[in-house]
């Protein structure tokens, strides 16, 4: 058995579909599931020569169906000589397909909207990445001298610790566990999660998905997990899910929506402070009355975001939030007595 390198850097979904897109987009022959698993990034760490690669290629497989969902034209096909024997397909994609449509135009704010988003991927670890595994596939005869890869790497960031690990789960449909404080009470539960979808609500990271525990539709805010992100395995594979369908993740959507639509908070502001300026586009009755009405998802988050304008607002309603604000400057005045 060949030993495999530690990977502190676990490669996400995305990042696995584009090295095998280039994998097969520049391979002169195809490539067969066995040379994809030991040679593609994303797969070749998994790949135990000799030995049971099942979970491995049911990634596969549920990569090339990604692959075509998103328009990808992924061809499987036998060679000639090997009188239709399927272990011996080989995976390609026509270069062809890859030609930029003739009636395909854009609007001068599309190409700049564009231009963002490439300057959002420039950069070096993706490239290297996928560079590698070309490399690689290069050595074996797969490809040919002219496949060099622009370098695409996402420098988006999430602040969160748990994001990357729980956006990989979203990706692989896989069931995580994590420790999660309860912001009422402060106690920690550990919650088993499939994770369907991550959301940015008022400036803060969700994680929306269905709880084993409660058997039902949660939203787990990432600031309060206190753990890392553990995939559930049973053996050696990791436990993975169905995809919900898309009806139920809409209408969790939806719920989540209707909840920051029907709680609001009114604040009275004082003029010419950075909370007015802070809140200057959202002032509802004109600048003279200096009052804003929010809409919020979680009052315990609103209530620390609002805590660093200290006296420069007022909250008219709703009490328990004024309570809660009130609440926090009092803790931090005990603990600094």
């Amino acid at each position: 058995m060949t030993n495999k390198p530690s990977n502190e850097y676990k490669v996400g979904k995305p990042e696995r579909l584009f090295s095998l897109t280039c994998a097969l987009l520049y391979t002169t022959r195809g490539l067969t599931k066995a040379e994809i698993l030991r040679s593609v990034r994303g797969y070749d760490t998994e790949y135990v020569e000799g030995g049971d690669n099942s979970s491995l290629e049911r990634k596969f497989e549920r990569d090339k169906e990604s692959l075509r969902h998103n328009g990808i034209q992924l061809e499987a096909r036998i060679p000639a000589h090997e009188d239709e024997n399927n272990q011996a397909t080989v995976y390609l994609i026509k270069r062809e397909s890859f030609y930029w449509p003739k009636d395909i135009k854009f609007t001068p704010r599309q190409l700049a909207l564009l231009n963002l988003a490439a300057e959002a991927w420039a950069g070096g670890s993706l490239s290297t990445a996928a560079s590698r595994g070309i490399t690689k596939l290069r050595a074996m005869g797969s490809v040919g001298e002219d496949s060099d890869i622009v370098g695409i790497a996402p420098r988006i960031q999430a602040y969160e610790p748990s994001f990357r690990d729980l956006n990989n789960a979203v990706s692989d449909y896989q069931v995580v566990q994590f420790d999660y404080r309860n912001p009422q009470t402060g106690e920690i539960m550990t919650r088993t999660l499939q994770p369907w979808l991550l959301r940015q609500v008022a400036g803060q990271w969700l994680v929306m998905g269905f709880d084993e525990l409660r058997q039902d539709t949660r939203n787990f805010m990432l600031r309060r997990i206190v753990s890392k992100i553990t995939v559930v395995k049973a053996g050696k594979d990791s436990v993975s899910f169905d995809p919900p369908a898309k009806n139920l993740i809409d209408a969790a959507v939806a719920d989540l929506d209707a909840l920051a639509q029907k709680q609001t908070a009114l604040l009275r502001v004082k003029p010419d402070t950075e909370a007015w300026f802070r809140f200057e586009l959202d002032l509802t009755s004109g600048k003279s009355t200096g009052e804003v009405e929010l809409h919020y998802h979680d009052i315990y988050v609103l209530a620390e975001q609002l805590r660093e304008y200290a006296n420069e607002i007022e909250v008219v309603r709703p009490e328990n939030l004024a309570t809660l604000i009130r609440a926090g400057f009092e803790k931090v005045a005990d603990q600094h007595a």
